[in-house]
């Protein structure tokens, strides 16, 4: 009699699990799309908003826009008595120290080795005498003070809002301008291109222009870029809803299907007479 009785919540929990099984490969074909329009985008395409262009970036389900802004400023700072480099050679910053200080030096570190070794009238070698550094004439091995063998060191100068050749610490030489002079620096200025770029992502939103879109894929190559937000979230609302009912199903499946295996096994247990 017991087991009669497992036997039939066997079947009858089995007929459950097996129902709702069976319904939800019936209403997966009708799960709820997203159906928005707008302007669709693959990899590669190009979007104009404005005076501004992005090109796009879409695979497997997400993306970006990157677009250049050509008028981005960049800017750098010379500190006083540093070096830097103009007309392929090194210069000193030398900046008065004063109240009304608008203006700067650069001044040319000459190539004491270089200037020794084309000469051959001294040796190619200084000498130290009495802390100074002394150049050594070749014909009678007197000695003359290094600063004052050396030629004169060349000077330019430059001021707010004037410009030069700066070579920055990334990238070839640009034409930057002096935008302030301080006792202590000099900052400059000049236009950088600057790379940017904006995250795409199901569901998610983007300004663009002025104008707010939503960001959807209806395959993983291809986004959709549309003003509809409201009509998005709706859709969105309803296929969430549709998806908690599913996995209500899946839970009515995996009960019914754990119930009848435990109440066939504890039926056929042996029994203690």
């Amino acid at each position: 009699m017991q087991r009669r009785a497992a036997a039939i919540y066997f079947v009858l929990f089995l007929a459950i699990g097996a129902g709702s099984f069976g319904y939800i490969t019936v209403v997966d074909a009708q799960k709820p799309a997203i159906d928005v329009q707008g302007q669709e985008l693959t990899a590669d395409d190009t979007l104009r908003i404005g005076d501004r262009v992005y090109i796009a970036s879409v695979s497997e389900g997400s993306g970006e826009l990157a677009w250049t802004n050509q008028s981005a400023q960049a800017t750098a700072s010379l500190e006083n008595n540093s070096t830097t480099a103009y007309n392929n050679e090194s210069w000193t910053v030398r900046i008065e120290n004063r109240t009304d200080v608008s203006e700067f030096d650069l001044r040319q570190q000459l190539d004491a080795s270089g200037i020794l070794a084309n000469d051959s009238a001294v040796e190619n070698e200084t000498v130290t005498v009495d802390g100074e550094r002394q150049v050594v004439y070749r014909e009678n091995q007197t000695l003359e003070p290094l600063d004052e063998y050396l030629p004169a060191p060349e000077t330019r100068t430059f001021a707010v809002g004037n410009t030069f050749e700066y070579v920055p610490e990334e990238g070839g030489p640009v034409n930057a301008s002096v935008t302030n002079v301080t006792t202590s620096a000099v900052e400059l200025t000049w236009t950088s291109p600057q790379e940017n770029t904006v995250s795409l992502s199901e569901g998610g939103n983007v300004t663009l222009g002025g104008t707010q879109y939503i960001v959807h894929f209806p395959n993983n190559d291809t986004a959709i870029l549309s003003e509809n937000v409201d009509g998005y979230l709706e859709d969105a609302e309803r296929q969430d809803y549709f998806t908690e009912r599913k996995n209500g199903l899946w839970g009515v499946t995996i009960v019914s299907f754990s119930a009848a295996v435990i109440l066939l096994g504890a039926a056929y247990l042996p029994v203690k007479d």
